[in-house]
């Protein structure tokens, strides 16, 4: 295979230059879990970079949220959705954004448009939930694969053989990952959501998102899992990502679901995907 020895620390060695997220982000980033910070302080902060805000308010405003009457400014939009939704959308925005080329023969919009929906999916089952932030789970289902664009940019070779390798065998990324590496982009991804300052629980469902055994955060994994799983079913796939859907039976020990809430998140999937995209297309 050839690149059989690479590590996660060499693959993270690579990386000169660490994908930054804007400073507006970051400083939401930060406050989102202050209790002390108030609607006026993260509006202000977000107002320093207009074209972020205009799309947030952009995006706020679109049938997305469905809000009953339009909002005219951050403040409004944050006291109305509250702090964490802001930065999801903040998130959304700034992440889409940031990374919008890829190798060729990778394609991107399949990319992102799997995250969008993953994302989307995560917050309708986490609403089911109890003990889980919808918030939360939203960003983790935009960031899970995250780790995809780092090694498309630092490890193109690698990666092409890991899609190979998943094509010809019929694999998850995942499964690839670990015939030609010694690492995978959970744990890539995981490194580089722990640097842009996000939460533990993010940090640890993306790094374990694969190991429902993990006793820590199971209910975001199963989340995680559980979309993964819908999103197969809906042909909704990355980019050279070819193994069957299926689910580890345990997840609905963790979920905790009953029928009612399944045929309930069944029923909506398609506006969740319809409703993903609208948010791509308004993120982009």
């Amino acid at each position: 295979m050839g690149f059989t020895g690479t590590t996660f620390q060499q693959l993270v060695d690579r990386v000169h230059t660490i994908p930054s997220l804007p400073e507006v982000v970051t400083k939401v980033v930060s406050m989102v879990n202050d209790p002390n910070v108030n609607a006026d302080q993260v509006g202000k902060i977000m107002t320093k970079d207009p074209g972020m805000a205009a799309k947030i308010l952009r995006l706020v405003n679109s049938a997305y949220y469905g809000l009953p009457e339009p909002v005219s400014s951050l403040d409004q939009a944050i006291v109305i959705l509250g702090f964490k939704t802001i930065r999801s959308v903040a998130l959304s925005v700034s992440v889409i954004n940031m990374f919008q080329q890829a190798e060729s023969g990778f394609n991107l919009k399949a990319y992102w448009t799997h995250s969008s929906v993953s994302a989307c999916i995560c917050r309708l089952i986490s609403e089911k939930i109890d003990d889980v932030d919808p918030e939360v789970s939203f960003v983790i289902g935009l960031l899970k694969d995250i780790g995809l664009m780092l090694l498309l940019e630092n490890a193109p070779d690698e990666t092409k053989a890991i899609i190979a390798v998943a094509r010809e065998y019929q694999l998850s990324l995942y499964d690839a990952s670990h015939k030609v590496l010694q690492t995978d982009h959970a744990e890539i991804g995981a490194w580089l959501c722990e640097h842009w300052g996000l939460e533990e629980d993010v940090v640890h469902t993306i790094r374990h998102q694969f190991d429902l055994e993990q006793s820590e955060n199971s209910h975001y994994i199963a989340i995680a899992q559980f979309s993964e799983y819908l999103c197969g079913l809906k042909k909704i796939r990355i980019s050279g990502d070819c193994a069957e859907p299926g689910i580890d039976p345990q997840i609905w020990e963790h979920l905790s679901l009953g029928k009612k809430d399944l045929v309930d998140i069944l029923a909506v999937v398609n506006d969740e995907v319809d409703r993903a995209r609208e948010l791509l297309a308004m993120a982009s």
